[in-house]
């Protein structure tokens, strides 16, 4: 496709800088992956009846670090009390 465009930039001189710069992008599956884990996550077994706008509500303030379920805040504070034991050894 960047070929294409490269030989009919002198046609289509905007189109080809729209192709150049959006074809050119490497694609990545990495964050489609990391967001259905993280749907996954919120839709679990126990939380199965979410209706979609409140799905959408927690998979936002999830991404922008206001909202943690439990099993978040228990790992931070099991990290917490790491940190003061190995501060109490030395």
């Amino acid at each position: 496709p960047l070929d294409y465009w490269k030989s009919n930039a002198a046609r289509f001189p905007v189109l080809a800088l729209i192709a150049r710069k959006y074809l050119g992008i490497p694609a990545s599956s990495a964050a489609s992956e990391r967001f259905f884990s993280q749907g996954a996550l919120i839709m679990s077994k126990l939380r199965n009846r979410l209706n979609k706008s409140t799905f959408e509500l927690i998979s936002c303030l999830k991404s922008w670090g206001l909202f943690k379920d439990k099993l978040e805040e228990v790992k931070e504070e099991e990290e917490k009390g790491k940190k003061r034991d190995s501060k109490e050894d030395n």
